[in-house]
């Protein structure tokens, strides 16, 4: 049961970080689904434009519809839908998708199994509804709009006691400074060329530590290599900016 909360001294901060989810998605044509019709509503209302919304659904199937009809750049979902899972959505996006931007709400407790199948599909943000009101999702849909990969803290440190005693990472060859700076940039969801510019290093610099970091980590790609290094305290938690 999440900590009580008083929300009225934040009402024009909560105003506020609407507007700039505005402005962060500006450019952006989302899908939106969530099962309860209240919070869809509130949503839309409050943190779209009409011309940044594709489409609104509250079942998996009108979603997925929408997402192969016509050109989306991201889906918001949560994870308790009228019908379907927004889990099940998220794998399903992603297989066909691959590229699409996908950020899952979370609002009750799920396997760690099923939690790991699903940032291990390439899923860009998991966040926990009982966070929202603390401004994460501003930070976390920074993060994801600009290309990174953000999964909240609580379901790392479950993903981390789940897998304790499973699987051994003290075998992991050691990061060297440079490396943990392309790191940083990469889980921050910059490209190569943007590392390139912030290191003052080459692009082909760049592609050369990405793949030893990917060896080193044992990850996938790149998404998979951000999850890892967020997952084993590697990288710092992404911060938002502009916001209160």
């Amino acid at each position: 049961m999440p900590a009580a909360m008083e929300f009225t001294g934040r009402i024009e901060t909560i105003r506020q970080n609407a507007a700039l989810m505005r402005q962060l998605l500006q450019d952006q044509q989302v899908v939106v689904c969530f099962g309860q019709r209240s919070l869809l509503s509130f949503f839309l209302a409050g943190h779209l434009g009409s011309d940044q919304v594709a489409g609104a659904f509250t079942t998996a199937d009108e979603a997925l519809a929408c997402l192969t009809a016509r050109p989306v750049t991201m889906l918001f979902c949560s994870d308790q839908l009228e019908r379907g899972c927004g889990l099940e959505l998220v794998l399903a996006v992603k297989e066909r998708h691959p590229t699409l931007r996908t950020l899952l709400l979370l609002t009750r407790q799920h396997r760690a199994a099923r939690l790991r199948a699903v940032i291990n599909s390439g899923c860009d943000g998991l966040l926990l509804d009982a966070n929202i009101g603390m401004g994460a999702a501003i930070s976390t849909v920074q993060t994801v709009a600009r290309g990174g990969t953000v999964v909240d803290r609580e379901i790392v440190d479950l993903l981390r006691d789940a897998s304790r005693g499973s699987h051994d990472h003290d075998h992991l060859q050691a990061l060297s400074s440079r490396e943990q700076e392309v790191l940083t940039l990469l889980a921050r969801g910059d490209d190569n060329s943007a590392i390139a510019r912030q290191l003052v290093i080459s692009v082909e610099t760049v592609r050369s530590h990405v793949k030893h970091l990917l060896l080193k980590l044992g990850a996938r790609g790149r998404t998979h290599a951000a999850v890892l290094a967020l997952e084993r305290g590697l990288v710092d938690w992404p911060a938002a900016h502009g916001c209160r």
